[in-house]
Formats: structure tokens, C-alpha cells, sequence
């Protein structure tokens, strides 16, 4: 897989999951399953609490994934995702190490990180991440920078809103 550096001309892309409006159901680890061959980059954890969460890589700004890697394996396309050369892969497993969230993964056969790429070849074809385009609820957005943080307010208002309604009651 070849992907494109990044660029000033391009357009930054986010994917942020909405745990408020997350019912846990799976889909998301469903689609990235069936997506990448049996390998899901998006996990449904149950917590303590008894609740569904769907935990996958953030695509830091700053990402110490990459800011480690001593080969530039682990790089960002142009729309603004952290993914994996594999060419590039010698697997040392320091991006494992320096993910606080322990994204990447060691492929066992292949000896080499993989991780989320906000799938890359469906985005190629001009079609949202597996994750988002099938989540049921919406939880999982994937859109332009300027739009994800303007979804993201409205759903907060949405929710603020719902809250002082249901302190009047």
C-alpha cells in the first residue's frame, strides 16, 4: 500500500466516536473486521461499569508513534492518518511502546506494526471508514476538520439542552 504524504493542499480529516451516543452494539468492529481480513483496528471494550466502549487509534496531532520510529514506517497520509509502511516495518515495537493508548500491534506472521489507517483503500474510493459509515447511531463521525468540531458542539448543545429540559420537568 502506498499513501501519500502529507500536504498543506490537503484537506485534514478526523474521526471522533461520541461515547454519549455509542450504544456498544459492535458494528464498528464488525465492519473494520470484515474490512481488513479477520483484524479489526476498532475494539468494543466492556468496562467495569458494564459499558460497551469502542476504543481505536486518534490519530494523534502529535503522534509518538511517529515521532519514535527510527525507519519512517509509521507516517501520515494526506487527509491527516497515522499509518504503517509495512516495507518500511523492521517490527523494534517502539511505536507500541510510546502509544499511551496501545494502538499498534505486532502482526505475529508478518513481524511488523499495523493499526488503524482510517481505511485507507475505502477512502481512496471516495467512501467514509468501515467504522463510521455503518455505526447505527451516528457515535462514530468522520468528516473535514471544520465539520467534526462543528458536529461535535451540536451534539453537546443537543445533550446540555436535553439535561436542563429534564431539570425542569
Amino acid at each position: 500500500m502506498s499513501l501519500d504524504n502529507p500536504s498543506t493542499s490537503h484537506q485534514r480529516y478526523l474521526r471522533i466516536i461520541d461515547i454519549g451516543t455509542c450504544i456498544g452494539c459492535g458494528a464498528c468492529e464488525a465492519a473494520c473486521d470484515f474490512i481488513h481480513d479477520g483484524k479489526p483496528y476498532i475494539k468494543v471494550y466492556r468496562t467495569s461499569l458494564g459499558l460497551e466502549i469502542p476504543v481505536s487509534c486518534l490519530h494523534c496531532a502529535k503522534a509518538p508513534c511517529i515521532d519514535v520510529c527510527p525507519t519512517g514506517a509509521m507516517t501520515r497520509d494526506k487527509e491527516g492518518a497515522v499509518y504503517v509502511i509495512p516495507s518500511k516495518c523492521i517490527g523494534c515495537m517502539a511505536c507500541l511502546y510510546a502509544c499511551p493508548f496501545g494502538i499498534p500491534q505486532l502482526d505475529k506472521g508478518l513481524r511488523i506494526s499495523t493499526k488503524c489507517d482510517l481505511c485507507y483503500d475505502q477512502r481512496k474510493k471516495g467512501l467514509e471508514p468501515g467504522c463510521s459509515s455503518l455505526c447505527p447511531t451516528g457515535a462514530i463521525v468522520y468528516s473535514a476538520e471544520p465539520e467534526v468540531f462543528d458536529i461535535a458542539k451540536k451534539k453537546t448543545a443537543e445533550s446540555w439542552a436535553k439535561a436542563r429540559y429534564e431539570s425542569l420537568k
